[in-house]
């Protein structure tokens, strides 16, 4: 027979062994889609140069919330992060004597986002089913 003292200190651990698996499974699953994220940025930017295709990087940024900092994981172009929005939208092409025309948008951020998502709503799933209590 097992006291209600003993019970309630039983759950209550499982139920935090169990917090910090969901939290380490997300925090795998993240690093795990940022870097499929790069990965599929490398592949499918569009390269002139190939300079910009070369700088997608994944890492950690501390940004500061009220009093608090709070890690993020980002993916961005480090060598030619002005360009993202343009060669992502349309923009106008200019020379000296004025505006002639709109460049052909590429898309490559806005695909690449939604097939990150659904790769780390699969990773997050597997890394769920690894928590052993």
């Amino acid at each position: 027979m097992i006291s209600i003292d003993q019970l309630f200190k039983d759950v209550t651990i499982t139920l935090d062994d169990y917090a910090h698996g969901v939290e380490g499974a997300m925090i795998r699953a993240s690093e795990h889609a940022g870097m499929y994220a790069e990965e599929m940025l490398k592949n499918i930017s569009p390269s002139r140069t190939g300079e910009y295709r070369k700088g997608w990087v994944f890492e950690y940024h501390d940004v500061k919330r009220g009093k608090r900092y709070r890690s993020e994981l980002v993916v961005w172009n480090a060598k030619k992060y002005r360009l993202t929005h343009l060669l992502e939208k349309s923009h106008r092409i200019a020379n000296k004597y004025g505006s002639y025309g709109k460049s052909t948008p590429q898309p490559h951020i806005a695909p690449t986002e939604k097939e990150t998502e659904q790769e780390w709503a699969r990773q997050f799933e597997y890394e769920l089913g690894r928590i052993r209590l």
